[in-house]
């Protein structure tokens, strides 16, 4: 026979095999036997109580924590709140088996109390039970399409979903089960800020677990995640990818004061602010239209102001200037640093048609020298013009429009980049025939009240995509979009305040004609019109200096007033190009000149022009009559308001 002790270590361990193998069973049903568990130990705490006794204060205690439990249950009932009724009377059913077993002690009326409560606990869970669990068989189903890692679910029923590397990996991942009732396929990414977190999620395939449709619902995404601060949630770079951030604190919340200028040549990007991470926000206006979009009192002047600032403070750029708002409020201050500024619609016009012939000779410029693209220091500076309210200039100016389209087109290869501000980039600002937002490779959009202003601004479906607007909360932050940055990253502009554009307008403002402005660096100073190289013998860089351009006055009829209309202006110089010998009606409409592609078209400005004498017959050719233009008047006979106006000259 076995010794005794041998006996008793057997005892002791199948004893303890039995232990753990019911832990293991319970850990496995811990589900299962949850209610079970809680009515067991609520019942034994109270036959402890029973055993220490129970005076009649704390009877009193069970019976009034009973009533009010009950009375929660009735006034649930009265208001039909679900919720409030289930949770008074499930009170009441554990206070009354804990009064019973308290007063009682271990007996028969004690054990069927608890009896009663587990079993009628039972009822509403092993149905809550069994659905959850067809959840989560649903949930892994879903998951296995969308391709997520069995070892990436997590097995907690009470919240199915995804368990993450971190706690906010985790709360996110179960806050978009929540929302699309499948798990992500990925988070690639999660990095840490000073103001919060960033991280990119790459979604399952689907028509309702796009990027677009997370967005859509991002105040119910925030609701789900739980976690305090301001969600932002964009589009990433690749159609299934979203990238989420939150904000603990705002870094945008104070202005940035401007630190001066950053460079002295316009082949570096200007600095046009800082982003919600700390980085300099780089804007290369150079070969790049740039439109700056958003509703008023929202910054679209100081950014313009800091883009001013930029090119003046450059050796090898000039500003050009048109402001649409009486006395040029905006622009004025930028006068004698300016090449040029426009502050009514007959100088913006002006402008306008000496930057179109300033592309005109620097393209014939190029051709000669055998280059294609304008460098500025090597072929002359760089021109930005800098336009306040595009649309008001449109509106103002209707033939504006078919220029500065024109000038979208071909004018960035001639180093001559257009900087439009407006509160309606749509295509009526550019006449309606066209979308010239197309030409634009720089877009900055500031706060708007209209989710539509992103779309305008930015393109169709970019509200969609994540570039709200309507979230920029201060004046001065925008939303940055280039070739380089496809993905919203809030920003906030430096801010300069008046002193500041004064200060740098007297710096950069030459003190007469032919001197240069100073500039950030002590160097020598450069010509203030660096003079463009010609083709000569001498080759490049030879040759007489070109003569500073002088920008032409607007088109006029003998009388003096301004040929506003566009077809009408064509018209007239096909006329006064045929010189002295005159042009015949048949030759204008062989010409195929807008709207003036038949005979009674041309016949009805021509006969109006005959009638008020500016234009005559200059004899017949052939079988037809041939018409010219009558000479000028001399400039003295003009009119007192035309001598009075004075004509925008280019750096004069």
């Amino acid at each position: 026979m076995p010794p005794h002790d041998s006996k008793l270590a057997r005892a002791a361990l199948g004893a303890a095999s039995a232990f753990g193998s019911a832990c293991r069973w319970c850990s496995r049903r811990r589900y299962e036997v949850a209610p079970g568990a809680a009515s067991a130990t609520v019942t034994g705490l109270s036959w402890l109580h029973h055993l220490d006794g129970v005076s009649i204060p704390e009877h009193i205690v069970y019976g009034a924590a009973t009533v009010a439990a009950g009375a929660l249950t009735a006034g649930g009932l009265k208001y039909k709140h679900k919720g409030i009724a289930t949770a008074g009377a499930s009170g009441a059913v554990v206070m009354a088996d804990a009064w019973i077993g308290a007063g009682l002690g271990p007996s028969v009326p004690s054990l069927l109390a608890s009896a009663l409560v587990t079993g009628g606990a039972y009822v509403p869970y092993v149905r809550w039970l069994v659905k959850s669990r067809q959840d989560r068989l649903a949930l892994q189903v879903k998951a296995a399409k969308a391709g997520v890692l069995a070892e990436g679910l997590g097995d907690n029923v009470l919240a199915p979903g995804l368990t993450g590397s971190t706690a906010e990996e985790t709360a996110l991942l179960r806050a978009l089960v929540a929302l699309l009732s499948v798990p992500a396929v990925d988070v690639t990414s999660l990095d840490y800020t000073p103001f919060g977190w960033r991280a990119v999620v790459v979604l399952p395939a689907g028509r309702n677990t796009s990027p677009q449709k997370v967005i859509a619902r991002k105040d119910q995404l925030a609701t789900n995640l739980g976690l305090g601060g301001k969600l932002r949630l964009a589009k990433g770079e690749k159609d299934n990818e979203l990238i989420v951030s939150l904000y603990e604190s705002d870094p945008l919340a104070a202005p940035i004061p401007w630190p001066g200028p950053s460079t002295k040549t316009c082949l570096d990007p200007a600095v046009l602010g800082m982003d919600a991470f700390g980085q300099p926000v780089l804007a290369p206006l150079l070969y790049n239209h740039v439109l700056i979009g958003g509703s008023t009192d929202n910054g679209k002047s100081g950014v313009q102001s800091v883009l001013i600032a930029y090119a003046v403070a450059c050796e090898d750029a000039e500003a050009l200037l048109i402001d649409m708002k009486p006395g040029a409020v905006e622009f004025g201050p930028w006068r004698d640093s300016a090449l040029a500024l426009a502050d009514t619609p007959s100088r913006a016009m002006q402008v306008l048609k000496g930057v179109w012939s300033e592309v005109e000779r620097r393209g014939a410029l190029l051709a000669s020298l055998g280059e294609k693209k304008w460098i500025p220091g090597k072929h002359g500076p760089a021109w930005f013009v800098f336009i306040d309210e595009l649309a008001e200039l449109v509106r103002r100016v209707p033939q504006a429009a078919k220029l500065i389209e024109s000038l979208l087109q071909v004018a960035r290869f001639v180093g001559i980049t257009l900087v439009c501000a407006t509160q309606s980039p749509s295509n009526r600002v550019f006449g309606g025939s066209t979308d010239g937002r197309q030409q634009y490779q720089l877009r900055i959009g500031l706060g708007a009240k209209e989710s539509t202003t992103s779309n305008l601004i930015f393109g169709p479906g970019a509200y969609g995509d994540g570039w709200c607007l309507d979230e920029l909360d201060a004046p001065g932050k925008f939303l940055r979009w280039d070739r380089e940055h496809q993905v919203p990253v809030e920003a906030r502009a430096f801010w300069m305040t008046e002193e500041d554009v004064a200060a740098t307008n007297h710096r950069y403002a030459p003190a007469v004609e032919s001197e240069a402005r100073e500039h950030p660096e002590h160097s020598p100073d450069p010509e203030d019109d660096p003079t463009p190289p010609r083709p000569p013998s001498g080759g490049p860089g030879g040759g007489r200096p070109a003569p500073r351009p002088v920008l032409r006055a607007v088109p006029t009829f003998p009388d003096g007033s301004e040929i506003s209309d566009e077809r009408h202006l064509a018209l007239w110089q096909a006329i006064e190009k045929a010189g002295p010998k005159g042009i015949t009606v048949d030759d204008l409409v062989a010409l195929d000149l807008p709207q003036f592609a038949a005979r009674t078209s041309v016949n009805g400005p021509m006969s109006q022009w005959r009638k008020k004498g500016w234009v005559e017959e200059a004899g017949k050719q052939g079988r037809a009559m041939a018409f010219r233009t009558v000479p000028r008047r001399p400039v003295a006979e003009l009119s007192t308001a035309e001598e009075e106006a004075e004509p925008v000259k280019v750096g004069g």
